[in-house]
């Protein structure tokens, strides 16, 4: 009876054993792939951004409180290869040297508006949303001005941030 008790506790001492370096695999495991998800979840708030200064026309050629459209050459990296992305965006000229900049977008829903010039405004022919030449919201459902960007003049070029 007595082989028995020491064959039952040695029993229960290797079965505790493997039990626990099953437990801290899996826990290793568990750790690692939360690593990597959360590294990828969390990786691109850490980045920086790029702000780039893009060339997009000349201060003497737009026109007072005229909304110019002009479509911007973005490039980036996507992954082996450069992708270049197109954006449209209205300058207008505010004063001797100042010139706004002006997204496209529509704020409703994301549809690409267009310069009127015999109504002197911005309209969306999505839904109807219609926008001064300043960017601000006139008639319609977009519930937002048209987004603003950065703009600086170098010498007589208007450069956008974006």
């Amino acid at each position: 009876m007595a082989s028995d008790t020491t064959r039952n506790a040695g029993d229960l001492n290797r079965r505790s054993f493997f039990s626990r370096i099953i437990t801290v695999v899996h826990g290793a495991m568990g750790a690692t792939i939360g690593v990597i998800l959360g590294g990828a979840v969390l990786a691109p708030a850490f980045l920086k951004k790029k702000n780039a200064w893009l060339p997009a026309g000349s201060l003497e050629a737009l026109e007072e409180n005229v909304p110019a459209p002009v479509t911007l050459r973005v490039t980036r990296g996507d992954g082996y290869a450069q992708v270049v992305d197109r954006q449209v965006v209205y300058l207008v000229k505010t004063g001797e040297n100042a010139v706004v900049a002006l997204s496209s977008t529509c704020t409703h829903l994301g549809c690409r508006t267009s310069w009127d010039p015999a109504a002197k405004s911005i309209k969306c022919p999505c839904h109807g949303g219609v926008y001064d030449a300043q960017g601000r919201v006139t008639a319609g459902p977009p519930p937002a001005p048209l987004v603003r960007l950065d703009t600086k003049i170098d010498g007589d070029q208007v450069l956008v941030q974006l």
